[in-house]
């Protein structure tokens, strides 16, 4: 399969570029953290003759949880931001129905090395690197969707912003509603379905804050040179209301491999370089945003209730699934709090944390801080 693949990958170089190309080389990414839990078959590294490494990526194996081609939203991407002359991701050399090629940023270190590490004053730097990465990529995108859907006509723009992994919002709602009554926990309020339906609206109408996201904001997704953060992986990339992905810095990234949390002071110094860069000063909106995002994502994770119901899986940095998801609950309630939005919602998460917690009486109150902070 490599060797097809490499053959496919010099042959498309030479097509695009009408240079001399030839792979001599393939090997797997395995750089970083979240590579030595796991395996990233569908990621390979070619060296091509006459060019330098690049880095092929295919479709996801078809019994993969992210299974699908989603190429086509990657090389949509990374086309797109090579127009406006943005590098926020890799150069785009070569693309084809389910294969993109890649610029290859390197094998240095991403944010969750740093995060499991020694070195806090590096680890916080590097976090503040990647908030203004990404605030960047936001303030060159703003309402610059056209150009990025034009190359995905089969897609629908507005299904896009009120979705989060690929599935409406609301849709994640009626799979909750159902979820919480199967499990025999508090089930929602009127006030609470209202909230929802707000946050929604919400994501729905993002006025000048309409921005590219690359739809898998985490720590591994991302590479360190000199000052500046690059992003990796927009596989799942549309475009949606800036906080969306703002909401990820500060729970953070509660849907990748390595979560842990942060401290108070760094989240403090993450949301400021983020702001500053977005240009989102606003306090009102911000904190208004920051409440609907966090809620859009809580409900999202709660559908995994069974699940953790069931087991509380270990995970290799040592925290609990189930406090992770307690922690995620506090989160959008300390939002909800600061905004003073959403009390419907927030009081439904604050009776489901107590069930919760009845339930799972050994949690602590939290859990810790990534390695790098303890």
């Amino acid at each position: 399969m490599r060797s097809d693949l490499a053959e496919r990958v010099g042959e498309l170089l030479r097509e695009q570029s009408g240079e001399p190309a030839t792979v001599r080389s393939t090997a797997p990414v395995t750089e970083g953290w979240s590579a030595r839990h796991g395996s990233y078959p569908w990621v390979l590294r070619c060296e091509v003759e006459g060019v330098g490494s690049v880095v092929a990526k295919t479709r996801r194996p078809d019994d993969h949880f992210r299974s699908g081609d989603t190429t086509g939203r990657e090389s949509a991407a990374l086309a797109f931001l090579e127009e406006i002359g943005s590098d926020a991701g890799p150069r785009l050399p070569a693309h084809d129905d389910g294969l993109v090629v890649l610029e290859d940023l390197g094998s240095g270190s991403a944010l969750e090395d740093l995060l499991v590490g020694d070195d806090p004053h590096a680890a916080t730097r590097a976090f503040v690197m990647l908030a203004r990465a990404v605030g960047r990529m936001q303030a060159v995108t703003r309402r610059r969707q056209e150009s990025f859907y034009a190359r995905l006509p089969e897609v629908d723009p507005l299904r896009d912003r009120v979705s989060l992994a690929t599935v409406p919002v609301d849709r994640r709602w009626t799979t909750l509603r159902a979820v919480v009554a199967d499990c025999g926990l508090p089930e929602p309020t009127a006030s609470a379905v209202d909230d929802v339906a707000e946050v929604v609206a919400w994501m729905a109408e993002p006025g000048d804050l309409l921005v590219l996201t690359n739809g898998d904001l985490a720590p591994q997704n991302c590479r360190f040179h000199g000052d500046r953060a690059r992003l990796l992986d927009f596989e799942g990339a549309q475009f949606q209301h800036a906080l969306i992905d703002a909401a990820q810095l500060r729970l953070p990234f509660h849907g990748g491999p390595c979560w842990s949390r942060i401290p108070p002071e760094v989240a403090d110094q993450v949301e400021s370089a983020y702001r500053e860069e977005a240009c989102v000063l606003d306090d009102v909106a911000y904190l208004t945003g920051m409440a609907a995002a966090t809620a859009a994502w809580t409900v999202t994770r709660l559908v995994r209730l069974p699940k953790l119901l069931a087991r509380d899986d270990p995970h290799p940095l040592g925290f609990s699934r189930r406090g992770q998801l307690l922690d995620t609950l506090r989160t959008a309630v300390d939002a909800s709090v600061a905004s003073d939005t959403l009390p419907g919602l927030r009081a439904w998460f604050e009776q489901t944390i107590t069930a919760l917690q009845t339930r799972w009486p050994h949690l602590p109150p939290s859990q810790d801080v990534y390695p790098v902070h303890r």
